[in-house]
């Protein structure tokens, strides 16, 4: 009898060590050339809109455009999923948006049909936002959430850069109309890969019983929001002046994000420069968020501390306006200082919901946050453009800096 009690608990034991193990389902890796299409593609609508003859004006409008698209298409897509109690087809359709919307760009002869494209795109690509954290959360025991969603996203940010990488590699040889065909047929294998490896199983999803999570990677600014998981909404009293000080924070976002592809662009630097811009970004991005996801103390210093990083890259890009001679090192060093700032406000902003709001809330809390997050950033974009053709860039990236410390100043009142 002893024996076989000495047995079960040797074999408890080994259960348990290996149960600890994280495991990474193989479908995740589906979504590796889906991010390499995407993060490489990113770049070109801008340059694209400025070479048919648009304007700031132009791609600010473009970008509040597809984030509004965005958002609504990770609600819609999210609530007929949920409805359907289906993932694969969503993950599928999203997936095959990359190699049938980017040749579309390429047959666009104006401003406005490229905006058009890009709209729809953004629209049907958002069934590839909301949807797979359902799928995350089906696929791994709950426990281990907090890793899957954190691995998730951290396999796709690294798609995402790779994708600027690659993109700025073929930027010396290839035009923008090359570029998208060339990230459509990259995007392609996603649909045979999603095809193969995901496993279709019909479950519910209790939406307003998770938990936030904090595991965004990369700030990928035409893709907002990072994940939608809920669509209902409140405004606990603790979160009011969070909120406000969030919707500062984005707003100055989308004055900031959607003009320094303009601004390089406009001083006569080629699509190489943008891209290794863009990469300069998403790596400090990726780099520093582990290091920082492992140390989360205080979290609204850790907030704080990242608001007053991004307020440094708002001066390092008002000051490259005004020193033209040294005007690209500064923009780099603003670009990084966008990056790593993220991952500070990034973490802690999601955890500081995940805390602040009731055990009935966390839902519908984490739902505002979206919305806010979306408006604001669409609101930063509409704006921005036709401030940049009226009072300049210094002016512009000046009210953005004025509202990073707005947040700071809520923040510490609060």
């Amino acid at each position: 009898m002893s024996q076989r009690v000495a047995i079960a608990v040797r074999n408890a034991s080994v259960s348990n060590r290996y149960s600890r193990i994280p495991e990474v389902p193989e479908w995740f890796y589906s979504f590796v050339p889906f991010k390499i299409a995407t993060g490489g593609s990113s770049a070109l609508v801008s340059l694209y809109l400025l070479e048919l003859g648009g304007s700031a004006s132009t791609v600010g409008m473009a970008f509040a455009l597809a984030s509004l698209a965005s958002m609504l298409g990770a609600l819609f897509w999210g609530r007929l999923s949920d409805r359907t109690l289906r993932r694969k087809p969503f993950i599928l359709l999203g997936f095959a948006s990359v190699p049938l919307f980017l040749p579309l760009m390429v047959l666009s002869k104006t401003p406005a049909q490229l905006i058009a494209v890009n709209t729809a795109y953004a629209f049907f690509l958002a069934s590839t936002l909301s949807v797979p954290i359902a799928l995350v959360l089906r696929s791994l025991r709950k426990h281990r959430w907090d890793y899957g969603i954190g691995k998730f996203n951290e396999i796709s940010g690294w798609g995402w850069a790779f994708g600027l990488l690659i993109g700025f590699g073929l930027s010396k040889y290839l035009t923008v109309p090359q570029l998208f065909i060339a990230f459509a047929i990259m995007g392609a294998p996603s649909v045979v890969m999603a095809q193969r490896m995901i496993r279709e199983v019909p479950v519910y999803i209790n939406r307003g019983a998770i938990r936030a999570f904090g595991n965004y990677v990369v700030e990928k600014a035409r893709y907002f929001p990072s994940f939608m998981l809920h669509t209902n909404f409140s405004l606990p009293s603790n979160l009011r002046g969070f909120y406000l000080a969030l919707l500062f924070f984005w707003i100055a976002a989308g004055l900031y994000f959607p003009q320094m592809p303009v601004l390089l662009t406009g001083e006569g630097y080629g699509r190489e420069v943008v891209y290794l811009a863009l990469i300069a970004n998403s790596a400090v991005s990726a780099f520093n968020y582990t290091r920082v996801g492992n140390a989360m103390g205080n979290k609204e210093a850790i907030l704080r501390k990242g608001l007053v990083l991004r307020a440094g890259a708002f001066v390092a890009a008002m000051t490259a306006v005004t020193l033209q001679e040294v005007m690209l090192p500064l923009v780099f060093v603003s670009y990084i200082l966008a990056g790593y700032s993220w991952t500070f406000i990034g973490l802690s902003s999601t955890s500081i919901v995940g805390e602040k709001a009731g055990e009935k809330e966390k839902g519908s809390a984490m739902g505002t946050y979206n919305v806010v997050s979306s408006a604001g950033y669409i609101a930063g974009s509409a704006i921005g453009g036709p401030l940049v053709s009226t009072v300049g860039f210094s002016a512009t990236f000046g009210l953005g800096l004025a509202l990073i410390w707005g947040s700071v100043a809520l923040l510490r009142r609060k």
